[in-house]
C-alpha cells in the first residue's frame, strides 16, 4: 500500500503552527513529531527543485524514523532525493525486483560515511550471490565487516554501537557461508567462531557450524553441537533439520540404533505437531492482521498445540526485523497519543490519517513476513520427512545386507571415549553429564568411534 500525500493546508488556517513563521514540517520536527514531518516534507518538496538544504533535513528526520518507511512511497518520488539512504532503499527495491545492474549502481552511490553503508555492502554481495560473481561477493562481505566494526568503534551511543555489531556479525555469517560454499571449511569455522555466546545470532549458527563439522568428517562434533539445542535455554531454537543432520551423522557412524531413535521420535512427535498446525494456520493464510495478532496472543485453536507452538512464535519474535518494525509502530502510536492530547482539531484531522495508515502498513507488512516465515518453516517439513523416510530405508536395507551376508557390525566397544575427540588448540571440550551450563553451551564433543567395521558371525553347527 502507498503512503497517500494528503492536500496541504495553508499554513495560516493553522494557528498553532503559523506564529512559527517557518515550513509546516520544520515545526512538526521542532515538536518531535518525526513521522509527520516526514510525509509533510515531501508534501512541500517534490513539486520544486531539491536543495541540499532539503537532502540534509531529509537525512535527520530519516535518522529518527528508520528507513523502512521509505518502502512506501514510489520509487519515482525517492529518485528526486539523491541521499544515501534513498538509494539504500532504491537499491534493494530494485534486488526485489532482480534488477541487478540498477541495484549495484544505486548501492554504488551510498556514501563510504554514511550509517547505512556497511549494510549496503551486504546487500550488494546478495545481489553478486545472485549473480553468481563468487569473488565480488566475498569482497563485499569483507568491506561490510570492516566499515561496520568501524563504524562501531566510533560511535558515542549504545544503540547504535549494537546495530553496528549486528551488521558486522550478518557479514561475517554470510563470508562464513560464502567460504562453506566454496569448501573452505576451516576459513568457514574461523569466521563463525568469532560470533560470540551472547549474540542473537548464535543460536542459528550452531546447526550451521555443524553442517561444516560434518562436511569435515568431524562427526563428533556434529552431534555435539545439536546436543546443545536440548538445553532449557534453547528450547525455543527447534529445527527439524537439525533433527536430520543428527539422524544422518549417526548413520555415518554406523550406530543405526540411534539414528532410528531420531527418525522414530520425528515421526511420532513433530510430524503430528506440524501437520496440526499447518492446517489451523492454512485457514487464515488471506487474512491481514491474524499472523500479526498470534505473535502477541494465540487464538484457542493455537493455544490447544501447547508450548510447542510457542516456541516456535517466540523464535520468530526475536529476530531483529520484527524488532525494528515493533519498535516503529510504539513510537507511531506515542506519537498519535501527544497529537491526540496536545493539538487542536484542524491539526490532528492533518496528521492522523498519515499516521494510522503508516501504522496499518507496518502491521501488514509484520504479518507478511510473519506468514511468510512461518510458512517456509512448516514447507521445509515434507522435504525432511521425506529424507529420513530414504534414510530409514536405507538403514534397514543395510541392516538386511548385514543379514545376507552373515555378517554383523562390531559393536563391541564402550559407547565412546576422549581418544576418538577431535580438539584445536582454541577449541574447548566439556564432558556432558546430563546438565546443561550456559558457558559450556556450544562447546560439547561426543566421543563416539565409528561402529562401521563388520565381522562374521560365527556358526554354530548341531552335531
Amino acid at each position: 500500500m502507498k503512503i497517500i500525500f494528503y492536500i496541504l493546508f495553508f499554513l495560516n488556517s493553522i494557528p498553532s503552527f503559523a506564529e512559527e513563521k517557518k515550513s509546516f514540517s520544520s515545526a512538526l520536527e521542532d515538536k518531535k513529531y518525526y513521522f509527520s514531518a516526514l510525509n509533510e516534507f515531501f508534501i512541500e518538496t517534490y513539486n520544486r527543485e531539491i536543495l541540499n538544504s532539503d537532502l540534509k533535513k531529509l537525512e535527520s528526520l530519516l535518522f529518527y524514523t528508520g528507513i523502512e518507511l521509505l518502502e512506501d512511497y514510489d520509487s519515482e518520488l525517492l529518485l528526486k532525493y539523491p541521499t544515501s539512504s534513498t538509494r539504500f532503499i532504491l537499491g534493494r527495491k530494485a534486488f526485489q525486483e532482480k534488477k541487478f545492474k540498477l541495484s549495484l549502481d544505486h548501492f554504488s552511490k551510498i556514501h563510504p560515511s554514511h550509517r547505512y553503508y556497511p549494510e549496503g555492502k551486504l546487500l550488494e554481495a546478495q545481489v553478486f550471490n545472485a549473480q553468481n560473481k563468487l569473488k565480488e561477493r566475498g569482497d563485499s562481505y569483507l568491506e561490510c565487516q570492516v566499515s561496520a566494526e568501524k563504524n562501531e568503534s566510533n560511535a558515542q551511543n549504545e544503540k547504535i554501537k549494537r546495530y553496528y555489531r549486528m551488521v558486522f556479525e550478518i557479514c561475517l555469517v554470510n563470508k562464513a557461508r560464502h567460504h562453506f560454499k566454496m569448501e573452505e571449511y576451516k576459513q568457514a569455522l574461523i569466521a563463525y567462531d568469532r560470533i560470540p555466546k551472547k549474540s542473537y545470532k548464535w543460536p542459528y549458527l550452531l546447526l550451521e557450524k555443524a553442517w561444516v563439522y560434518y562436511q569435515m568428517g568431524d562427526y563428533n562434533r556434529t552431534l555435539g553441537l545439536l546436543t546443545t539445542y536440548k538445553s532449557p535455554l534453547l528450547d525455543t531454537y527447534f529445527f527439524p533439520e537439525a533433527e536430520y543432520l543428527a539422524a544422518l551423522t549417526y548413520f555415518k557412524l554406523c550406530l543405526y540404533e540411534d539414528s532410528l531413535i531420531i527418525v522414530n521420535q520425528f515421526y511420532q512427535f513433530y510430524r503430528p505437531r506440524f501437520q496440526s498446525l499447518d492446517q489451523i494456520l492454512k485457514k487464515n493464510r488471506s487474512s491481514q492482521n491474524y499472523f500479526f495478532n498470534i505473535m502477541f496472543r494465540p487464538d484457542e485453536e493455537l493455544i490447544k498445540e501447547g508450548e510447542f507452538v510457542d516456541q516456535i512464535l517466540t523464535r520468530m519474535k526475536k529476530q531483529t526485523r520484527f524488532s525494528l518494525d515493533f519498535n516503529a509502530i510504539f513510537k507511531i502510536e506515542q506519537e498519535i497519543k501527544r497529537i491526540e492530547q496536545n493539538e487542536k482539531g484542524v491539526i490532528k484531522d492533518k496528521l492522523l490519517p498519515h499516521l494510522k495508515e503508516v501504522k496499518e502498513n507496518l502491521i501488514t507488512k509484520i504479518n507478511y513476513n510473519a506468514k511468510t516465515d512461518i510458512f517456509q518453516f512448516l514447507d521445509s517439513i515434507p522435504f525432511i520427512s521425506q529424507e529420513l523416510f530414504k534414510l530409514n530405508l536405507e538403514i534397514i536395507s543395510r541392516k538386511k545386507d548385514l543379514v545376507y551376508f552373515n555378517k554383523r557390525l562390531i559393536a563391541d566397544r564402550s559407547r565412546g571415549d576422549y581418544s576418538n575427540i577431535k580438539r584445536s588448540r582454541f577449541e574447548y571440550f566439556w564432558k556432558f553429564d546430563g546438565s546443561f551450563w550456559a558457558d559450556e553451551l556450544g562447546d560439547y564433543s561426543m566421543g563416539l568411534k565409528s561402529n562401521c567395521q563388520t565381522i562374521r558371525n560365527e556358526k554354530v553347527e548341531e552335531e
